[in-house]
Order: structure tokens, then sequence, then C-alpha cells
């Protein structure tokens, strides 16, 4: 082993270390703000909500408006408590181990932009909810399911003109020969592509990432500075094929049906013990604004029940996603080098525990990535 080699090995032992520390915080971290969200729901639903209610009464009776103050007050109070760990995971950490140019004032600006943005999607989304609840107490849950879906479908397809270029600002991408080499692996796919476009992420962060988003007229390809910047056109081909794949596949149809019978079913269970908790917690009836945080806590704790085998199955699709970026970049080479960079670039851990996995992770974790990618070179060609 040559002097080179053993230095290499020491820099990457260091920035395995590196990149397992830093996932440990972000898990404890995610972990604290459960239990906190978790914390603050059943003192509304047993104590505060109620409480809340009877005091925004005296403001208006008005359903429409007293469930747009409540879901103010209540989101508000919500932010206030996680907002020290908002601060400490997204900034502080962040910064602690290099990963981010962001300053304060960035990152103020940017959770405030979160914060109005949420507001506003919450307040309509739990205004609808509530009109299926007033008007259609028995089946409000199947009207839910059926709007979630259609709204879904809407956020998709606008997302990538109306939300993100209010974090980020994207432009046209100059160099031809990344453009005409993402958009030639799209030819004969079927996949119309409106264009490629270049996102500022450099202003926030030190890490890389692309996705092929929007639907129909606003499918386009984002590739952030930080990856044209710091990779090869053969690696940036290979993480386009594999966002190219999600289409091909209709990954993002299949996630969708998933969603809904799994938001069938936790509204199904919603509208279950929002019938109990009337009698059990004293709410007035089944469309009281009060009971929000059942709704939440329900919905919460079904979801984070069922976590394990979505994460489970989006790592199938990003399985088969990764070996289309093989077979359609004929490159394996090119997305070990991508992995590598990726991880190393974005502190990824590239060998979670597997509770860790199956937890947290709706991607393979590196190292399995790699391993199938190995194999593919190591498959000879048949005769």
């Amino acid at each position: 082993m040559t002097l080179c080699d053993t230095s290499n090995d020491i820099k990457k032992e260091q920035s395995a270390r590196l990149s397992k520390n830093y996932s440990i915080h972000k898990y404890i971290l995610a972990v604290i703000g459960m239990v906190v969200a978790l914390i603050y729901l059943v003192f509304m639903a047993v104590f505060g909500s109620n409480i809340l209610k009877y005091f925004l009464l005296l403001i208006t009776t008005n359903q429409y408006i007293l469930i747009t103050l409540y879901i103010f007050v209540f989101t508000i109070i919500l932010d206030l408590i996680t907002i020290p760990l908002s601060f400490y995971g997204g900034f502080i950490l962040e910064h602690i181990f290099k990963l981010s140019n962001q300053t304060l004032f960035g990152w103020v600006k940017d959770e405030l932009k979160k914060f109005f943005i949420s507001l506003v999607l919450i307040i309509f989304l739990v205004q609808i909810i509530y009109i299926f609840l007033r008007n259609f107490p028995n089946s409000w849950w199947i009207f839910t399911t059926i709007f979630w879906i259609f709204f879904s479908i809407i956020m998709a397809k606008l997302a990538p003109v109306l939300i993100f270029p209010l974090f980020f600002k994207s432009v046209p991408i100059d160099k031809e020969d990344i453009k005409e080499g993402l958009l030639s692996l799209a030819e004969g796919t079927g996949i119309n592509i409106e264009g490629v476009y270049k996102i500022n992420l450099s202003k926030n962060t030190k890490k890389a990432n692309a996705a092929l988003a929007g639907l129909g007229s606003t499918r386009r390809v984002l590739l952030s500075d930080t990856l044209i910047d710091s990779y090869s056109l053969a690696e940036i081909k290979s993480v386009f094929a594999h966002e190219l794949g999600h289409h091909v596949y209709h990954h993002i149809r299949k996630l969708l049906i998933i969603g809904s019978i799994s938001g069938f079913a936790g509204l199904a269970l919603c509208h279950y013990v929002l019938t109990k908790a009337i009698t059990i917690l004293g709410y007035q009836y089944i469309h009281d604004i009060a009971a929000f945080p059942i709704l939440c806590l329900v919905l919460g704790a079904f979801g984070f029940i069922i976590m394990p085998i979505q994460n489970a199955y989006s790592r199938r699709l990003e399985r088969e996603c990764d070996r289309y970026a093989i077979k359609k970049t004929n490159n394996p080479e090119a997305f070990i080098s991508t992995m590598d960079k990726l991880a190393e670039q974005n502190l990824a851990d590239r060998n979670p525990n597997r509770l860790i996995e199956i937890l947290f992770y709706d991607h393979p974790p590196i190292s399995k990535r790699i391993e199938m990618a190995r194999k593919e070179i190591c498959v000879e060609p048949e005769k």
C-alpha cells in the first residue's frame, strides 16, 4: 500500500466518523422534535384546546373566522415551542459541521417564508376539512381523501413555478453540454421536459442536490450550482437518469395511490376516534374545532406506525431508479463516484444502523447503493 492510499483511507475514515456524528445529531433532534410535538398535542387535546376556543369565541362566532384564528394561534404556539430545535438543527448544527453558507438573516427570512406559506396552506386545508365535517359528519373522511388527491396533484404541478422560486433563484442552465446531455437521456422515454435550470443552492448550503420536478407542462430539471460546479458530466447524467427513472416508472402516480390509501385509512381512524372523543373529552360535536389536536394526534400516530412500511416501499422505488440510471447511462463507475461524492459533500451516513434505516430512510443507504452498482460492474454480458 502506498502513502497516497494510506492517506485516502485515513481521509475516508475521518469523513465516515464526521458523517456518523452529524447523522446522530439529526436523529436525536428528530426524536426530540416528535416528543415535543406529542406533548404539546396531548396538552392541547386534554386542556388547552377548549380554553383557546372559548377565548376566541369572545372575538367571533363565525366558523370560518374562528377556525382561521384557532389555527393561527395553534400554529404560532407550536412554532415558538419548537423554534429552538429548528434553529439548532437548521442553522447552528449546519455551521458546526461546515455545511452551511447561510447568514442568520437569511435563515430567519427563509423560516418566516416557510411559516407563512405553511400557515396559509394549513388554514386552507383545515377549512376544507371542517366544511366536510359540518356538512357530511358521517362521511367527511371520504370527501377529504378525494380532495387531498386532487390537491396533491395540483401542488406537484405548481410547486416548481410557485413555491420553489420563493426560496431559490433558478435560471436556464448556460452550459450546453450539460443541457444537451441530459435532454438526450430523456429522448425516447415519452417524458417531456420544459427545460433544464440551475438553482442557487450555494447561497444556503454546501450540499448538492438535483430533481426532476413538476408535472406535465411544468416538468423541469433542477440542478444545484453545487452539483454543476463539483461533478463531471457523466456524474450529473447519472443523477439525472435516476430522477428520470421516477417518471419513466410512474413512481409519482404509484406514491399518490399509496398515499391516498394510507390517507383514507388514517382519516377513517380519525373519524372513529373523534366520535369517541366527543363524550370522553367533552367536545360539543364532531366538527368542534377544539378537537383539532385529536386529528393531529391520530394522523401523527398513524403516520409514525406506517412510516417503516412507506419507507420500505420508497427504498424499493429508489433501488429501481438506481438500476435504471446505471442501465440508461451504461456507466456504473460514474454512479459509484457520484454516490461517493454526495456522501462526502452532504455528510450522509454511508452505513446506518438497520433500525435507523427502517425508521428514517426513504432512500437506500449509500453503502448499499454502491454495492449494487459494483455488482452491475461484475455482471458479465450475455454471449
